[in-house]
């Protein structure tokens, strides 16, 4: 798959190697403390260790089962990086010794086992070296910033040389289901590669419909709905029957696009935020033209997952950077959503994928 990139940018050029001192990340969560609970809630500072490897270790430091050890997401082994789990209230850290490597630090008690997902955001730090232009840097990083990108999942979910997605693909196909945790990582990376697709072709048809480019898929639009797209200010185009929520009382409140204009602007002040299908069981698909090109990336035989809706097109906030112009590195600091990924922005920053 080739990717598509909608910004107008020229293309920043840096060089960026994924280490502990240039990838750090914080997980942001609303997590309630109590007084009492059946789970202890821990804070996680770790380098050089991935999520996965953290829990096997933890589950034999403490000779608990790995299930037993509840998380709100994954987190890049070659990173500096802070987030939260949860253990058995009898379970004492204390004879935990702290290192380098992994550090613990227990905040208190919860009531609910912490579950992927129960996170707010995600905080990053990363480092560019080999800075060539900061002022095109600095506008490129700034128009992203203003305009939003494309909520691809990032290389680190496919393994090396796409090895997960075909694992995973094995494990759909002779439908061994998703007992364990490691066969729902390699399903949900089968899952990722078709909303992948999804989400590119859907930037193409952005692209073709701005620049008026013919494209099979179109056709069943009126030349008046057609322009009126055209015309909206979003580099992402809405379709009609596109799948979005509005958060109503905490909640995810899912409305299908039947007005351009009234949806677009929404999307554009992120009150409606617009999605892509993760298939598998249990999951609503969009309408109409939307749920056509939704529909031909699904792999109906999947079932061994529940299905799921994901933000196609997402916004950074908190951003800021920084250059030291002594060392030609440039800082950038930025909050996303749960679930996204940094390097996506890096690559919509470069204009080009990272070589896996």
């Amino acid at each position: 798959m080739k990717r598509v990139f909608l910004s107008n940018n020229i293309a920043a050029k840096f060089k960026f190697e994924q280490r502990v001192d240039t990838f750090k990340v914080i997980e942001n969560s609303n997590i309630k403390l109590s007084k009492r609970g059946d789970y202890k809630l821990i804070k996680v500072t770790k380098e050089s260790i991935s999520t996965m490897e953290l829990i096997d270790y933890l589950s034999q430091v403490f000779k608990i089962k790995a299930n037993d050890i509840g998380y709100a997401g994954l987190k890049d082994k070659h990173a500096l990086t802070t987030q939260y789990i949860t253990i058995p209230k009898y379970v004492n850290i204390k004879k935990f010794q702290n290192s380098k490597r992994v550090k613990l630090e227990e905040i208190g008690y919860c009531k609910d086992r912490l579950k992927i997902g129960s996170l707010t955001s995600n905080s990053f730090e990363i480092v560019l070296e080999d800075i060539e232009d900061f002022n095109s840097l600095k506008k490129a990083f700034e128009n992203i910033v203003s305009n939003g990108f494309a909520n691809f999942f990032g290389y680190q979910r496919f393994g090396v040389l796409n090895d997960s997605v075909k694992k995973g693909q094995k494990i759909a196909t002779i439908g061994k289901g998703s007992k364990n945790q490691n066969s729902k990582i390699l399903l949900a990376a089968y899952q990722s590669k078709f909303f992948n697709e999804w989400l590119n072709r859907r930037l193409e048809l952005s692209y073709n419909i701005q620049n008026e480019i013919k494209d099979n898929l179109l056709q069943s639009l009126s030349p008046t709905l057609l322009n009126k797209i055209k015309n909206s200010n979003s580099l992402f185009k809405l379709l009609p029957g596109d799948l979005g929520y509005y958060f109503y009382r905490g909640k995810k409140d899912f409305k299908i696009v039947n007005n351009i204009n009234k949806y677009t602007n929404d999307f554009l002040s992120h009150k409606y935020h617009i999605t892509g299908v993760l298939f598998g069981s249990r999951v609503r698909l969009s309408n109409f033209l939307a749920g056509d090109i939704e529909r031909a990336y699904i792999d109906y035989s999947f079932n061994s997952l529940r299905g799921a809706r994901r933000d196609a097109w997402i916004w950074a906030r908190d951003t800021k950077i920084v250059y030291e112009k002594d060392k030609n590195i440039a800082r950038l600091f930025f909050t996303l959503p749960p679930g996204s990924y940094a390097t996506v922005l890096l690559e919509e920053l470069q204009l080009k994928e990272f070589n896996r």
